[in-house]
């Protein structure tokens, strides 16, 4: 039986290995952007000058940004339902879906997760395949004489550490897991913050969309006006200056209708921007007159602030951030200690070597190949004694940072009662405003038809007409405004006070509910 020993050829190894390594190398870089001009002329890819606009040179035309490549059409456009009227609980439900804000915080929050997977990975080994060779010649002297061997190597090994003991571990996790708290509460926030700007927005809309409705009234009384103002000139119960003063009151009827269908314009766009959509999309909504506005408040701005204080989710964050900043300074102390790591290692050497000098003492040598494997265990710790005081300023730096973060979350909690506090007043100011506001109209549109009824019968003049026309549209202004800045101060105050419940925010929202009840 043939027991002749097996033996891998290490040159044969060599020829693989070699072009496998070249093919690796290769992929390591594209061929279209392999250069060293920039390394020898750094100023040839800079802008010529400050004064001049600058613009990619041809060979970078395939790495320059090209906004063409992108998507011009917001993805939330595929969720937008073009037949349904939108309340507002709708909007809300659409924008947390398709602002690209949330998406943002949301994938923050993942990273933060595989943070904290990262961090908790330290409690497994570590394994590492190594694959080394190559050709070498070594010149070695002898009594008499010298000679030298050729040959090659490979080396192919299997390694694995294993951590264990390091006190830094358990405060990278702590701090991993808080980073991953400040995050989730940080996109909590988000949710609140897209809500807000969306029920802002919209309440702004529907106040333009009555407001051009307000407008519209406004100019078939101001056409109104002219027209009798005319005929009593036609019969001389008019002059022709008062006419034309009922003409200029006509064009500044006309002026303030096309004003409202621009501020209408311009609130949809903001709308589309929170919601995530395109401002060209016709989103059907309900109207202001649908919404039923909320009664006064029963909790007192105390009560409110320290709700604040509990539940707003920027504050929990603001919290996570000081444990993680706790952490760091755990880990900062930790370096004192020593780690101690577990290694294993197992492998195969090759090698294949032969004479490789003239010296008849080495004449006739053979070429020896030789193959063995390899295996070892260790244990070792690392402790450092002195790395410059660097320990010590790292603790320091800790501490410090630390200290931040706690200055930052009390001048936060401030913030928090001084909105709250504001917002509390705004609402209770919105709410007796309103009562004047209604009053007002009523008492405009009451003097507008008495005012009119007193010009056909010749008892006031075009300039009274006119100015208790004018006074009725600032009237209606003032009603819609009122009730847009009632449902803009309650959820504002909503807002600063950061309710967890995401349908409490809406709460002043009863459209829905109105349009079902019988």
């Amino acid at each position: 039986m043939d027991r002749t020993p097996f033996f891998i050829d290490s040159g044969s190894t060599l020829k693989v290995l070699i072009p496998l390594l070249a093919l690796m190398t290769g992929c390591d870089r594209r061929s279209d952007n392999f250069s060293i001009q920039n390394a020898l002329d750094p100023n040839a890819a800079a802008p010529v000058n400050h004064w001049a606009t600058w613009r990619p040179r041809a060979e970078d035309k395939n790495s320059v940004p090209d906004l063409r490549t992108t998507s011009p059409i917001p993805t939330g456009n595929s969720l937008v339902d073009l037949q349904k009227t939108y309340a507002l609980s709708d909007m809300v439900d659409l924008g947390l879906r398709s602002n690209p804000v949330t998406r943002s915080g949301w994938e923050n929050a993942r990273a933060a997760a595989a943070g904290l997977g990262i961090a908790e990975g330290s409690w497994l080994p570590i394994i590492t395949a190594n694959l080394g060779g190559g050709y070498w010649r070594y010149p070695y002297p002898a009594p008499g004489y010298a000679f030298a061997l050729r040959g090659s190597t490979v080396y192919p090994t299997l390694e694995m550490s294993w951590a264990l003991f390091d006190k830094t571990r358990s405060a990278k996790i702590d701090q991993a897991t808080q980073q991953l708290y400040s995050s989730s509460y940080a996109l909590n926030r988000t949710h609140q913050k897209v809500s807000f700007d969306i029920q802002r927005s919209f309440y702004s809309l529907l106040a333009a969309q009555a407001q051009v409705k307000a407008s519209e009234i406004t100019v078939k009384q101001a056409t109104w006006n002219t027209e009798s103002i005319g005929t009593q000139q036609v019969h001389g119960l008019a002059t022709h200056p008062e006419y034309l003063l009922a003409v200029q009151d006509q064009a500044k009827a006309g002026y303030e209708l096309q004003t409202a269908h621009g501020l209408v314009m311009e609130q949809q766009a903001a709308l589309a921007e929170y919601l995530g959509i395109a401002p060209d999309l016709p989103l059907k909504t309900v109207t202001i007159d649908e919404l039923n506005l909320p009664e006064d408040l029963e909790k007192s701005a105390d009560l409110l602030i320290d709700e604040a204080l509990e539940q707003r989710p920027d504050l929990a964050a603001k919290v996570a951030e000081i444990r993680a900043k706790d952490a760091e300074i755990r880990k900062a102390e930790a370096t004192y200690w020593p780690t101690v790591n577990l290694g294993f290692q197992a492998g195969w050497k090759i090698w294949d070597y032969a004479n490789a000098s003239n010296a008849r003492q080495t004449a006739g040598a053979p070429n020896v190949k030789i193959e063995t494997p390899l295996a070892a265990a260790y244990v070792q710790m690392s402790w450092n004694i002195f790395e410059g005081f660097s320990g010590v300023n790292a603790i320091n730096k800790a501490e410090a940072n630390r200290n931040a973060a706690q200055a930052e979350f009390d001048a936060l909690q401030l913030k928090v009662m001084r909105e709250v506090w504001k917002n509390y007043a705004d609402f209770k100011i919105a709410i007796r405003k309103r009562q004047f506001a209604l009053a007002m109209l009523k008492a405009s549109e009451k003097t507008y038809e008495a005012a009119t009824a007193s010009f056909q019968q010749g008892l006031v003049t075009v300039i009274e007409l006119i100015t208790a026309e004018r006074n009725l549209a600032a009237a209606r202004y003032t009603e819609i405004d009122s009730k847009r800045a009632i449902l803009d101060s309650a959820a504002s105050l909503l807002f600063s006070a950061g309710s967890q419940e995401d349908q409490k925010t809406l709460a002043f929202d009863q459209s829905l509910k109105a349009q079902q009840m019988p």
